[in-house]
């Protein structure tokens, strides 16, 4: 079998590697990886085995060493500990509590008449020109919009704030140390940026999260200002580029699949199933690490204390001996137990909101005309997220809806 490095964030440039990945699966479904700058990892690619890890935190800890595939530097770890998305249970269980009623069904259904409202500015603002870049204007726009308007982040500093998170996840620079390095300064930044924008709310409280995190109490505590910046961080960040990527690998999925177009935009009620099978297919959360507390096996490999193991989720998701045919398009997929989310402890928050922000756009964007891709998608290096830089389409020039 072709030696792959799975850390190369030009691996997944492109399309993912599915062919190495499927033989991995066969024939070494957990696998060492060796690191040329790095201890090296476990490769986790079988569906069941990646369930095993991220539903075993006590074994597989996301604190330990964090869920960077790359070993951060010592100091900037322990900033990482700060964040829920890289802590344990009970610590994590904890936090999470502080947001579940922020992404709880009755919040989201309040959500939903505001996310369609803009969902439709947004396409009517695009419709007169007959061409856009859906990547931006559209699929970055309203996640964008939906996270600051949560958090109460003024207009103005969105696009700053959104530079950050593609300098921390999807970095221009191809030297990984550089990389890491620039990324930690661009978290840096972001948590700087929370700090004061908690100063400001923290002396003029106002009707958004950030104000809620601040007042928050639990188990007779607040929040540390380390775990206020955390927070700030990990919810911008997992607001503004997951759901862009889902949008636009949904678009392209859905022009490349013309029979399965015509049958959303003759039935919306198909849409949700869509958008399933789109996170199945095409999952914007490539991988995430965890660390061994202890020696274990799995899969029939030998695992020490203190190694990386790291689960890949475009693996899992076309695991051939859970999804039927994983290589094809299917929108009638049912069941569709996709990992796309995660699992477990570390469950994403705001699927929910992912959901509704995608069902709202793709709605409104497939009742233009005459859609078509300018050219490719252009990607972001990562191996991490599958941020999308730009998504050049064109379609029939009319009047916007009134």
């Amino acid at each position: 079998m072709t030696v792959t490095d799975l850390a190369d964030p030009a691996l997944y440039a492109d399309e993912f590697p599915h062919e190495v990945f499927r033989q991995l699966r066969l024939h070494a479904p957990v696998s060492w990886q060796p690191q040329a700058r790095g201890t090296g990892f476990w490769a986790v690619t079988r569906y069941d085995d990646v369930l095993t890890v991220l539903k075993t935190p006590a074994l597989f800890s996301a604190w330990r060493g964090g869920v960077l595939l790359d070993d951060p530097p010592p100091e900037f770890l322990e900033k990482l500990r700060e964040s829920m998305m890289n802590r344990d249970p009970p610590d994590h269980t904890r936090l999470r509590k502080l947001v579940n009623h922020v992404f709880s069904p009755k919040r989201i259904a309040l959500l939903d008449e505001a996310i369609a409202r803009h969902a439709a500015v947004l396409v009517n603002g695009v419709r007169e020109r007959g061409a856009c870049d859906f990547a931006t204007e559209i699929a970055g726009a309203m996640p964008l919009f939906v996270i600051c308007e949560i958090l109460g982040v003024p207009v103005e500093d969105r696009q700053m704030l959104y530079g950050y998170t593609h300098r921390m996840f999807a970095s221009d620079l191809e030297d990984r140390t550089e990389a890491m390095r620039d990324a930690m300064d661009a978290a840096s930044a972001m948590r700087a940026y929370g700090a004061e924008l908690g100063r400001i709310k923290g002396i003029k409280p106002t009707d958004d999260l950030t104000s809620d995190l601040l007042a928050a109490e639990i188990e007779g505590r607040r929040l540390t200002a380390g775990e206020f910046q955390a927070f700030f961080m990990l919810l911008f960040n997992a607001g503004a580029d997951t759901t862009r990527s889902m949008l636009c690998y949904g678009l392209d999925l859905l022009l490349r699949h013309p029979a399965s177009l015509a049958r959303v935009r003759a039935d919306l009620a198909l849409l949700p199933g869509a958008i399933e099978e789109i996170c199945r297919y095409e999952a914007p959360v490539i991988q995430f690490r965890r660390t061994a507390t202890a020696s274990t096996e799995l899969a029939g490999q030998k695992i020490s204390e203190g190694d990386k193991v790291v689960v890949f989720f475009p693996s899992a998701n076309h695991d051939e001996t859970v999804f039927r045919d994983p290589e094809t398009f299917d929108i009638d997929r049912s069941p569709n137990h996709h990992l796309s989310f995660g699992h477990g402890t570390h469950f994403c928050l705001g699927a929910p909101l992912a959901r509704l922000e995608s069902k709202h756009v793709l709605r409104e964007f497939l009742g233009v005309p005459d859609l078509e891709p300018v050219g490719p998608m252009v990607r972001a290096r990562s191996n991490f997220l599958r941020s999308v830089l730009s998504f050049e389409v064109r379609f029939r020039p009319h009047a916007p809806h009134i």
